[in-house]
């Protein structure tokens, strides 16, 4: 895995999903996944008398979990019909989990899934499968203090409504594990509420999956793994994807194949839609644009410095209210000498504007 591979960073990288295969396509090898069996146990040479019911695969090996199914659905005509439903994610391609799943590796997932011996399918069956629950992820690199910044003005400024659906956690502390928040709940999530997350997952692959960081990506860079931070969208099911098309989104995958041949610009909006659904959008200012340039810009400080996290161009904001052109431009430049000079005697002032800078610019680029 390239660290400077640009194709990982600030775009649309599909992380998991969930699919289903009709039954007949598929080759059950193992047959505890359809019928119930008794567990017989070679070092012992005896049986176990319980008969134990039909049962899921599920097997985690180096941070990787393999889960394997089979599961009646109903149709529209109100018939129930067996799918065999596979949940897949990058981490099945080991050495190019940054790569998310595309169309150019899903072979090596089918690869994965058959050497397991529990079943059989080919890559066309497979491609056909009905997606759902679908993760979109977006990568970037953004040092550890704007990123902090941007987690205390997200929990800051959410929509009235919106407010109990969000969750920090973690602490800003270097020695924190991880820290992060999310929008919502996996199993809550609706249309307009839909599950994202952000999280920093350089810290992610070194506690929480250690085992896959050490068997597949070791070594990484200290200054790529101390900045690489994730945001995370899930399309939960049908009607999610009906909401996103009616608002203009190009989001009409059906199968597998559908989904793999969505352009990634198309998906990477897609996720960038979560955070506008709880974040507080910027209110226009109220400052009457009838006083006079200076005093436009002290109202428009005052009403801002009500609020906390500035950044350069919120400093500057207010020049939008004056509308002669030379007087925008004059009482602009004297503002930016007042916010440097402000700046200037104090490192540590100058230090919180960069990082709010930067904060913010890492929110634009996940979406809001």
């Amino acid at each position: 895995m390239s660290e400077s591979n640009n194709k990982m960073f600030e775009t649309g990288l599909i992380d998991s999903l969930r699919i289903r295969v009709k039954r007949n396509k598929v080759k059950i090898l193992d047959k505890t996944l359809i019928s119930s069996y008794v567990k017989y146990y070679p070092s012992l040479e005896i049986i176990d008398e319980e008969v134990r019911s039909a049962t899921p695969f599920v097997h985690t090996t180096n941070g990787i979990t393999y889960r394997i199914y089979v599961k009646a659905f109903i149709d529209k005509s109100k018939q129930a019909q067996e799918y065999v439903v596979f949940q897949i994610s990058a981490k099945m391609l080991k050495e190019r989990y940054f790569e998310g799943i595309t169309k150019e590796n899903i072979k090596y997932i089918l690869e994965d899934i058959n050497a397991l011996k529990v079943v059989q399918i080919d890559i066309n069956s497979l491609l056909d499968g009905l997606v759902s629950d679908i993760d979109i992820c977006i990568n970037q690199l953004v040092d550890i203090k704007s990123y902090n910044t941007a987690i205390a003005l997200m929990d800051r400024y959410p929509k009235d409504s919106k407010k109990p659906l969000l969750k920090v956690y973690g602490s800003p502390s270097p020695t924190c594990k991880n820290r992060g928040i999310d929008f919502n709940k996996r199993e809550k999530a609706t249309n307009t509420t839909p599950y994202c997350k952000i999280y920093h997952k350089g810290f992610e692959l070194l506690s929480k999956s250690l085992p896959f960081y050490d068997a597949y990506l070791k070594p990484l860079k200290a200054k790529f793994l101390n900045n690489l931070v994730r945001y995370e969208f899930t399309i939960k099911a049908h009607k999610h994807k009906e909401y996103l098309i009616k608002k203009g989104f190009n989001a009409d995958f059906k199968t597998l194949g559908d989904l793999l041949s969505t352009p990634q610009d198309d998906l990477t909006q897609i996720a960038k839609t979560g955070l506008k659904m709880y974040i507080e959008d910027n209110k226009e200012s109220k400052v009457s644009k009838d006083n006079s340039p200076t005093d436009i810009m002290i109202q428009y400080y005052i009403e801002n410095l009500i609020n906390l996290g500035f950044d350069t161009e919120k400093l500057l904001g207010f020049s939008h209210l004056i509308e002669d052109k030379s007087s925008r431009s004059r009482t602009k430049t004297k503002a930016r000498k007042l916010i440097n000079e402000f700046t200037s005697v104090d490192d540590n002032i100058n230090a919180n504007l960069r990082a709010n800078d930067k904060a913010k610019n890492m929110m634009k680029k996940f979406g809001f």
